[in-house]
């Protein structure tokens, strides 16, 4: 390439980059915003796990009330204290339960990345539903 068309191409790329990495900068928050971002979605979180927590301590003091109450029933009013207690766990199950598939604590715990699976061939001379398939000898 002879120098004539060096300069020329060199200069459009240059420009090219110039405006790529403006248009992008314009795109993403500055580093003040983001920090400001994050803190109010930690504010957020706390929030919501502080919210959760209080419902979770109200209903295990509920509980803990029905299941005081059934152990000082006598008669045919201990079955009335035990069935009271049984649907609020269920209760409480179902709507921990709701929780979980509508992503609310999905959301905050972490998953797990997904395991590598790597193909192990077969050994030489073995049966598919031969247990060396699985663990050949080295």
């Amino acid at each position: 390439m002879t120098s004539n068309l060096r300069t020329p191409l060199l200069c459009a790329v240059g420009l090219a980059l110039v405006v790529l990495t403006a248009g992008s900068s314009e795109a993403q928050p500055a580093p003040a915003d983001q920090a400001a971002l994050k803190a109010g979605m930690g504010a957020n979180m706390m929030a919501d796990r502080q919210k959760m927590m209080a419902a979770m301590k109200a209903s295990e003091k509920k509980l803990d009330d029905l299941v005081a109450a059934m152990n000082q029933a006598k008669g045919s009013e201990k079955v009335d204290r035990v069935a009271a207690v049984v649907t609020e766990m269920v209760a409480q199950h179902r709507e921990m339960h709701k929780r979980m598939m509508s992503g609310g604590m999905m959301m905050q715990m972490p998953q797990p990345a997904p395991a590598a699976t790597i193909p192990v061939p077969a050994a030489p001379g073995a049966d598919a539903d031969d247990h060396a398939v699985h663990h050949p000898k080295p």
